[in-house]
């Protein structure tokens, strides 16, 4: 028998430490055999690049060792649930998206590309698509993957009063809303059946383009039926849990680390490089940096927003900051005047310098807003490599005094040029950031004539606000559960939607988004695009700023690219000298 090895990288198991703490699964010799030549090359490496030192099993003549390559990331805020369909945190998604793959992937970048599907189509009237599943696809304890395990997953997260926290993203399902409100407790009345082994088919309520961005979420993973059942509780704890992604779950310490190791059985297993995946758990982020710099961390996530400026300037090759799918901006209740005239939400909207805010009341650790859906959505727009001058849609190169002069004439031309004409408050909810923010857009208005008064209130009582509409202008944020126009401009579709806090409504618009909703990829794409132009022009919102995610990225990894999903699945991953 091969002795199991530390859950540390570069450490072998003592004698003394319990078998169950530490677990390693051999595997077979088969297998090792095939992988000794590409891993031989790595030997002279392993101290530098963190490598363990495993132990072959006992065999016929087969006694050995060899190197497996491991990467190591620092996470904050460590897994609580590891289950695809009530998984809510970023720690929990990142994991998961190495331990298991939907019908449909994201690659690096964040395209989409075919997971457990090879191929897929849609009907011509948009409401039947068709899944075809790989063939001799396996789970991680060798049981072929089939349809029926896509469907129990979308069972169980729509089932009645299930409390799964994305469930409403796929109300456009036949019958998912009326399911996971209660309306019916018959779950054969979803709109998502298996034919055959091989074939998974949703039928919709209405044509959905966007569809496929939200097969990628991890809400919809496949799960087994079987294992759920004979144990709720326990199958997501290693030994128990089985994957279809590219790893499986090793060892999970919680509080401390988890190890992932790699999935023989995944269908693209010849092309994972990262035999296994230590995400260590860091309560203090410091503790996290000083790790990935003293060179125990290939990569550290979720860096502090005040410390990434910092890292710019001194660890420029490491840092990675980019946009991600949440935007932060404020909200005019158009029903209030002066606010009703675009002009004057226009001003407003020069007047407020995005890359100014960054700068100085965020420390330069998230990123300027150059308009309401974020740079590269949905292919409409790719991110420029150089931060953006100034808020959407006022062109380069206006300098931000330029634009305060233009506010004022605007202001002017809508009557209120007259110093201190225009009053108003600004609600924000209470937080540090969020009142340093507030001060700063305060300090910009009062510079064409506005006088600003602040309220800030706690989180539920800053919503109920806005819900009543008892505000001018508010601080909200945004976040996109999928890549799509669609995830933002929804919020500006109707006066009484629940978040269309500011009550705007306009008809062009409003046709613009039904036009898109019955057109194919590429059309519907360029209308969404007009129906963003036609936001920008009547400015019912003013972005402020982009969150970004800020990694710590060392430079002999490979195959990490930004995106805006903030995912990177660890199977694209390698390590270089």
């Amino acid at each position: 028998m091969c002795s199991p090895c530390d859950g540390a990288p570069g450490r072998l198991r003592s004698a003394g430490t319990p078998p169950w703490l530490f677990r390693q699964s051999c595997e077979g010799p088969l297998r090792i055999v095939r992988t000794l030549i590409r891993r031989v090359a790595f030997g002279l490496l392993a101290t530098s690049l963190g490598f363990t030192i495993l132990c072959l099993p006992s065999g016929d003549a087969l006694r050995a060792q060899i190197i497996e390559k491991n990467i190591r990331r620092g996470i904050a805020d460590g897994p609580v649930r590891l289950d695809p369909q009530f998984a809510r945190m970023p720690a929990e998604i990142a994991v998961l998206t190495d331990l298991f793959i939907g019908l449909v992937a994201e690659d690096p970048a964040g395209a989409i590309v075919p997971g457990a599907a090879e191929s897929w189509d849609t009907s011509a009237d948009g409401l039947t698509w068709t899944f075809r599943l790989r063939p001799d696809q396996k789970w991680s304890d060798g049981r072929p993957v089939e349809a029926r395990d896509f469907v129990y997953a979308f069972q169980r997260l729509l089932a009645p009063d299930s409390g799964a926290p994305f469930a409403s993203m796929f109300y456009n399902i036949a019958g998912a809303e009326a399911l996971n409100r209660g309306r019916s407790k018959d779950s054969d009345s979803l709109g998502v059946k298996a034919k055959g082994a091989q074939t998974v088919i949703f039928t919709l309520t209405h044509r959905s383009p966007e569809f496929l961005s939200l097969l990628v979420h991890h809400a919809a993973f496949p799960v087994r039926q079987d294992l759920i059942e004979k144990d709720a509780e326990a199958w997501t704890r290693p030994g128990r849990m089985v994957t279809n992604g590219a790893y499986s779950l090793a060892e999970w310490l919680p509080g401390r680390y988890i190890r992932l190791a790699k999935n023989w059985n995944f269908f693209d297993s010849a092309a994972v490089r990262i035999d296994n995946v230590f995400y260590e758990i860091f309560d203090v982020p410091e503790a996290g940096i000083e790790k990935f710099f003293g060179g125990e961390l290939e990569i550290f996530a979720n860096v502090p927003r005040d410390q990434a400026g910092e890292l710019v300037r001194s660890a420029p090759r490491r840092i990675r900051i980019y946009p991600t799918l949440t935007v932060d901006y404020l909200v005019i209740n158009v029903t209030k005047a002066p606010f009703d005239d675009p002009r004057v939400r226009q001003a407003l909207a020069l007047a407020i310098d995005s890359p100014t805010l960054v700068q100085k009341a965020l420390q330069d650790g998230e990123m300027p807003a150059d308009g309401f859906l974020p740079q590269g959505i949905g292919g409409l727009r790719e991110p420029p490599r150089a931060q953006p001058e100034g808020p959407y849609p006022v062109p380069r190169p206006f300098t931000a005094a330029e634009k305060r002069g233009m506010a004022k004439e605007m202001m002017a031309d809508a009557g209120l040029g007259a110093q201190d004409s225009v009053s108003l408050t600004l609600h924000y909810n209470l937080s540090d950031t969020n009142e340093k923010v507030a001060e700063a857009v305060a300090d910009m208005l009062s510079q064409i004539g506005v006088t600003v008064v602040l309220y800030g209130a706690d989180y539920a009582v800053h919503y109920g606000d806005l819900a009543a509409g008892d505000f001018d202008i508010a601080r909200a944020g945004w976040i996109a559960d999928f890549n799509d126009p669609a995830a933002y401009l929804m919020l500006f579709r109707q006066a009484s939607d629940p978040f269309n806090y500011g009550h705007f409504t306009d008809d062009q618009f409003e046709k613009l988004m039904t036009q898109a909703s019955k057109q194919d990829a590429l059309a519907r794409a360029a209308t969404l695009g007009r129906a963003a132009e036609r936001i920008a022009e009547l400015n019912p919102v003013i972005p402020l700023y982009q969150h970004a995610s800020r990694n710590l990225v060392a430079v002999q990894v490979t195959g990490w690219r930004d995106n805006l999903r903030d995912i990177h699945p660890s199977r694209y991953l390698d390590l270089t000298p």
